[in-house]
């Protein structure tokens, strides 16, 4: 699909929009886990499941941290199938960008899932402070990898790698 440079931007800033969206609301929802976890815990000294072993809240802390590298590079894997497999064939926009709206949306919903569980240490340990840590890396992680049509243009044109 070849077009002129601002026709392209347009392009892609369009086929963007509802991915962003989707992006700002699973964004939200982590954030709204880490107030939420912490309001519980230190706000209203809510402790729903009693006494819980140690290594329960521990081993879900490490997994969620897992996932959290894990999105990137599930991302970078779904990024790849979008591009094509030999270095001088053009690239095909239109692939491109359904992988790269594939790829965004598995990685914020795995940081989502990261979240939650942050959100699930925090009421089994008692303790906020691992939950809102796991909420906030989830979220950073999402910025990181916000949907940005520049970034499927340098993609597209070989300039940066998934």
């Amino acid at each position: 699909m070849t077009m002129d440079p601002s026709g392209r931007e347009r392009y892609l800033v369009d086929r963007l929009r509802r991915l962003r969206t989707a992006c700002i609301v699973l964004a939200a929802t982590v954030l709204l886990y880490a107030i939420v976890g912490w309001f519980l815990i230190e706000g209203f000294q809510l402790r729903p499941f009693g006494k819980v072993p140690e290594a329960l809240p521990l081993s879900m802390t490490f997994f969620a941290a897992v996932l959290i590298l894990l999105a990137s590079r599930l991302r970078s894997g779904i990024l790849r199938g979008g591009l094509p497999s030999i270095r001088g064939i053009p690239t095909d926009l239109g692939n491109l960008v359904s992988a790269y709206q594939r790829a965004t949306l598995v990685s914020f919903a795995i940081l989502e899932f990261a979240a939650l569980i942050g959100l699930l240490v925090a009421l089994l340990s008692g303790s906020s402070f691992y939950g809102v840590v796991l909420c906030v890396a989830s979220f950073l992680s999402m910025l990181l990898r916000w949907p940005n049509a520049r970034e499927v243009d340098r993609l597209a044109r070989g300039r940066l790698s998934p």
